[in-house]
């Protein structure tokens, strides 16, 4: 039976009623004092007059505060719309247009981060009055209801909205339980932007009894401290693993807790698990997911990643989860095969925005097409051999070409751009662009500036080159590929 997410917050509560849930600072709160919370907030924002299946958005750092939020807005049955508030005022602002939001909470730390909003609600200062949980409506199991809207980029600069259902929701949740199988001792560390895919991690943890840290900034020490001392796992892209190794000397016999140091959003070179082996110790997991179908396509294990032939593979498919691959011939193969990854099934019941049409086009003969290109060996181990779509993977952040270039291109200088990855030891791949410009005077500077105010930091070239025109095929067309050999002529 499927049941809503929320429902986790409330699983084996006599048991974990006292015990610890949220760590923010010196603010330790309960499983049911969370609870208290939670539903006073829900409370309030009906009476806000956000109803089932409105969008409310949330735009902050991590803090006890936006777990609230987050988990008020599922307890009201409206539907979760995270805003990072590092895609900078414009984008956010687009997003929330193109959500139609009830509501948009946000920390007042963000509120310029958020953008433009019809009708904001700051957490800072938001209290709401405890609330009888007997005039909470009930928890609507409906599989097909929406559960979040989340956008991800767009390789055309438009970005797509995608609309998890509650079957996606709880089919994630199942499998992140099955995969850590979370018990009452388990502290997760939540480093990693909660508005990205560390949000996973709050219901499973919480369901188990367990805890979370909370912390609103990678800060390299103390997520070091907090690793060192109570924390079972944790979630982060692999620059931060990176950033991390580069702090002093540490050892496996430094982490007595740490059972799981996940990286995901962005593969990690064989050499640099290696390296993280040594430093962490055998604690070292990742994940494979995508929005449309979230975090759990596959993970490999601590124990799997110890195997070096293992450390390119993004592991074992989850058993709920059918996965088949593509092949060039048309035939869809669920053995060991090589072709663009397809899944189905509970995960993948995610829609498009007001887009049936992209909905359609992202399925083959009911399968979601990944746009990733895989092989699943005859272990059942799947690995990704590249990228069908142009997306750029940099610190964990998915980055489409398009949207890059269409910020560049709002320039009145530019006549015409083109952004691509480098590959970077630290952030995976390196975003770089190059530009044609019409007005020679305005500077590389001037123009990376521009495109942080349109699009934020995440989206804004690390390096932008300046060329007389950009490379053309016969057929007058821009080919990415030819324009980075204009700028690094040997293989990257």
């Amino acid at each position: 039976m499927i049941r809503h997410p929320i429902r986790a917050i409330y699983d084996n509560l006599p048991a974990k009623r006292d015990r610890p849930a949220l760590f923010d600072g010196d603010l330790v709160l309960s499983h049911g004092e969370l609870i208290n919370r939670v539903e006073a907030a829900a409370a309030d924002l009906i009476a806000r007059d956000v109803r089932p299946g409105d969008r409310v958005g949330l735009c902050a750092a991590n803090s006890a505060d936006h777990v609230v939020a987050y988990l008020a807005i599922l307890r009201a049955g409206a539907v979760w719309t995270p805003l990072n508030p590092r895609n900078g005022p414009r984008l956010n602002s687009l997003f929330q247009q193109r959500a139609g939001l009830s509501l948009t909470l946000h920390d007042v730390e963000h509120a310029q981060a958020m953008g433009e909003t019809a009708r904001p609600l700051a957490l800072d200062d938001w209290r709401p009055a405890p609330a009888d949980a007997a005039t909470l409506p009930p928890i609507s199991d409906d599989p097909e209801r929406p559960f979040a809207l989340k956008f991800t980029g767009g390789s055309t600069g438009v970005p797509k909205g995608v609309l998890q259902s509650v079957r996606s929701g709880a089919a994630a949740l199942r499998s992140l339980h099955a995969f850590y199988d979370f018990g009452p001792d388990d502290v997760n560390l939540a480093v990693a932007p909660l508005t990205h895919g560390a949000s996973h991690y709050i219901l499973p943890v919480l369901a188990a009894g367990g805890a979370h840290v909370l912390l609103d900034r990678p800060e390299r020490g103390a997520i070091l401290r907090e690793l060192k001392s109570r924390i079972t796992t944790v979630f982060m892209p692999p620059t931060l693993i990176y950033l991390l190794m580069e702090e002093g000397r540490f050892g496996p016999d430094d982490f007595a807790r740490l059972r799981h140091l996940t990286y995901s959003a962005a593969p990690m070179p064989p050499a640099r698990i290696a390296e993280a082996v040594t430093r962490f110790g055998p604690v070292l997991s990742t994940l494979y997911g995508q929005t449309e179908a979230p975090m759990t396509i596959a993970g490999l294990s601590p124990a799997e990643m110890a195997r070096p032939e293992l450390r390119t593979s993004v592991g074992r498919l989850f058993p709920d989860t059918p996965v088949a691959l593509l092949g060039a011939d048309g035939a869809v193969r669920t053995g060991e095969a090589e072709g663009e990854i397809l899944v189905r099934g509970d995960l993948a019941a995610t829609v498009y925005l007001d887009d049936p049409e992209q909905t359609d086009a992202a399925r083959h003969e009911g399968w979601l097409k990944t746009g990733d290109i895989g092989r699943l060996d005859a272990d059942g181990y799947l690995f990704l051999l590249g990228r069908s779509k142009e997306l750029i993977i940099s610190g964990g952040y998915n980055i489409y070409p398009g949207e890059v270039e269409a910020a560049l291109n709002a320039h009145p200088a530019v006549r015409e751009a083109c952004a691509f990855g480098v590959t970077d030891p630290v952030w995976g791949e390196r975003l770089e662009a190059v530009a044609a410009l019409d007005d020679p005077s305005v500077t590389p500077e001037a123009l990376t500036a521009f495109v942080r105010e349109a699009v934020g930091p995440v989206r804004t070239p690390k390096t932008l080159h300046i060329v007389a025109a950009l490379p053309r095929n016969p057929v007058g067309k821009v080919v990415r590929g030819e324009v980075k050999s204009l700028i690094y002529p040997a293989p990257q």
